[in-house]
């Protein structure tokens, strides 16, 4: 083999190893690291919520001027559908379409969200809840949905 194949064949593998693939989804991807505590108290204690995300052309964030939410969730104890919360404002320098994105979203439950029922049973006891959780990017492009284990809600 002469040197200019040597040169060719060198130069053909540091090219094509420099480069790197993304084979992550345009669908974005949701997985639950952790959620709890397992009973809140109402005014008291927040709920804490970390999940794993990534999309493969990071284009994470809905603008925070329309309709469109990144993370819908649902209160398994009413049938008034997914409540709409926006991500915070993700840095521009790590959103890279050629190397997707991949990280970690925590998201905290305010009190007055978590609101027991009232009836005397559920006032008595606590009321028991799961939510369903969904992200959708800013092409309309919906997650998976994961749900997680329940909470007990109590005054």
């Amino acid at each position: 083999m002469n040197v200019r194949g040597v040169l060719l064949l060198f130069f053909t593998v540091i090219v094509f190893g420099a480069c790197q693939t993304n084979n992550l989804s345009k669908i974005p991807k949701i997985g639950l690291i952790s959620f709890g505590p397992p009973y809140i108290t109402i005014n008291q204690d927040t709920c804490a919520m970390q999940f794993a995300i990534e999309d493969g052309d990071a284009d994470l964030g809905n603008p925070k001027t329309g309709n469109k939410f990144d993370i819908y969730i649902k209160d398994f104890r009413f049938d008034t559908g997914y409540a709409g919360y926006f991500f915070p404002d993700i840095d521009g320098s790590i959103k890279d379409p050629d190397k997707g994105f991949v990280g970690t979203c925590y998201f905290y439950f305010t009190p007055y969200i978590l609101l027991p029922r009232t009836d005397s049973i559920h006032a008595a006891t606590g009321d028991t809840t799961y939510f369903e959780v969904y992200v959708v990017d800013q092409a309309g492009n919906e997650s998976n949905h994961f749900v997680t284990p329940k909470v007990i809600l109590t005054y």
